[in-house]
């Protein structure tokens, strides 16, 4: 569920009990030191400490599962991420406060991730904005929707060990909160694996996908020759528009006799034969059932009953100790 994290801490939270700059900076890889600042990885994490704040930031999923693209976390997942996460930093992130938040999904598709992009239109308060066409940005100031080409990422980083995935076309979700704080008020780190955070964030990541104005499927145009050209705008129009109703309209109004409606209404019933594939599951269907699934799936998955939760986070605790 999870992807990126921005998480801050700051000394006086612990009561000055460790010395970041002491204690993180010697746990740290590729470390660069400037004036009272210093900077360096632990595996995929990016670590920062600047006098006596932490600030740590990264893939919380690439953490714990080495990628973000074979699985999403689990609650116990999740809990295990913050808790080992901690234990390599020796500070208790679950204090911590969480400035910036992505949750994300990957969907296997029929065809390439930018046939479905296109056909997600507008969605009120967004700024729609495209990067060639493997990526749309639904944008504003607090949160921002990301549609991508997963693999096409993947290729782009030098991942490798694609070979199994190649065939697939993947669209990849994001929903980013940019401002934590704004948008859900004050998140600490420990509310990232509530059940009830978690389902207040999928609810939020589904919703804003299910308000984006969505355009209709389309008939393709036909250029084979001049006929199924103009047969095919017919059709379009038919995908489009209700013909039906406009010509029982034009009738009415005694603009055509009765010949000219029956004679189009046979045209019209011919090249919606031949040109409209009504049973055919559109593509925005298709992409909207997938998401519909993931939803029902996650909501289910994340509704645990707080004795459950209890078992379990004691469990988990046990074996991350700060």
């Amino acid at each position: 569920m999870y992807d990126t994290l921005k998480l801050i801490l700051r000394e006086e939270e612990l009561n000055n009990e460790i010395s970041f700059m002491e204690e993180i900076s010697c746990r740290l890889t590729d470390v660069k030191y400037y004036n009272n600042k210093v900077v360096g990885h632990i595996r995929n994490m990016r670590v920062e400490v600047r006098d006596t704040t932490l600030v740590v930031e990264g893939s919380l999923t690439k953490w714990l599962l080495g990628n973000n693209y074979e699985k999403s976390l689990s609650l116990w997942d999740i809990r295990v991420a913050i808790k080992s996460l901690s234990s390599a930093l020796g500070v208790p992130l679950e204090m911590a406060k969480v400035v910036r938040l992505d949750i994300a999904f990957n969907f296997s598709v029929a065809y390439m991730p930018w046939l479905y992009m296109k056909r997600l239109l507008y969605s009120d308060g967004y700024h729609r904005s495209n990067i060639e066409k493997e990526t749309l940005y639904l944008d504003k100031y607090d949160v921002q929707l990301v549609f991508y080409d997963k693999m096409s990422e993947l290729k782009s980083c030098g991942v490798e060990e694609l070979e199994e995935l190649a065939h697939l076309n993947v669209l990849r979700y994001e929903f980013r909160f940019k401002r934590v704080t704004k948008v859900l008020g004050e998140v600490r780190g420990s509310y990232l694996y509530h059940p009830d955070f978690c389902l207040l964030l999928l609810n939020k990541w589904y919703r804003c996908y299910m308000d984006i104005d969505k355009q209709v499927e389309e008939v393709g145009i036909k250029f084979t020759g001049i006929k199924s050209m103009k047969e095919s705008c017919v059709a379009l129009c038919m995908s489009e528009i209700n013909m039906f109703e406009k010509v029982e309209e034009a009738f009415v109004k005694k603009e055509i006799n009765s010949a000219v409606k029956f004679a189009v209404l046979q045209e019209l019933r011919r090249i919606g034969a031949t040109y409209c594939d009504y049973d055919k599951v559109s593509l925005v269907d298709e992409l909207t059932k997938k998401i519909e699934n993931v939803y029902v799936m996650l909501k289910r998955r994340y509704n645990v009953t707080p004795a459950r939760m209890e078992i379990l986070s004691k469990y988990i605790d046990s074996k991350y100790i700060v």
